[in-house]
């Protein structure tokens, strides 16, 4: 795909079409937002110059006392991006709220690939939601195999599905 913002729109809004999925409709500085799950929110951008499309979801705030012992866990997730299904979890300390996104290249993008990777980040986004409200209220329990991440990457889908 050509580096450029009017080929990704057209992306999105295909897949608007084809799924019933709210318009994601790019502003002039490239990026979007569009609410979905209870109370979330999926923060798209646009990066042309490298050519990429960025997702963010915000997941929750960490309670001072709580943070050492927590983004612990979230690192060790981050290892590999074994427990994030290739996404990543970082903090964004001017909102004070773990943050979880993913990347993908426009480069050859299609709306079936488009598809599944909103559908498999927005269900990863949901799980770690409330993942880290368990993980903070101490009732993380994650077997030492398994949990999210253990059967690959964003690619298997999950809870959220866009109907066709």
């Amino acid at each position: 795909m050509e580096n450029d913002k009017e080929l990704v729109q057209k992306l999105f809004d295909e897949l608007s079409s084809r799924t019933g999925m709210p318009r994601i409709d790019l502003s002039e500085d490239n990026s979007a937002i569009l609410p979905f799950g209870e109370e979330m929110l999926l923060y798209v951008h646009y990066r042309a110059e490298i050519p990429e499309v960025d997702f963010t979801v915000p997941i929750g705030s960490v309670p001072k006392r709580k943070k050492a012992s927590v983004y612990e866990r979230l690192l060790s997730a981050n290892f590999y991006w074994a427990g994030t299904h290739g996404a990543t979890l970082s903090y964004q300390e001017d909102l004070d709220e773990v943050i979880i996104q993913f990347r993908e290249d426009t480069t050859n993008l299609g709306v079936e690939r488009l598809q599944s990777v909103m559908e498999g980040f927005l269900s990863v986004a949901m799980e770690w939601k409330g993942r880290l409200a368990k993980i903070i209220d101490g009732a993380d329990e994650e077997a030492e195999e398994g949990g999210i991440g253990a059967s690959g990457g964003l690619d298997h889908g999950g809870a959220v599905l866009f109907e066709v």
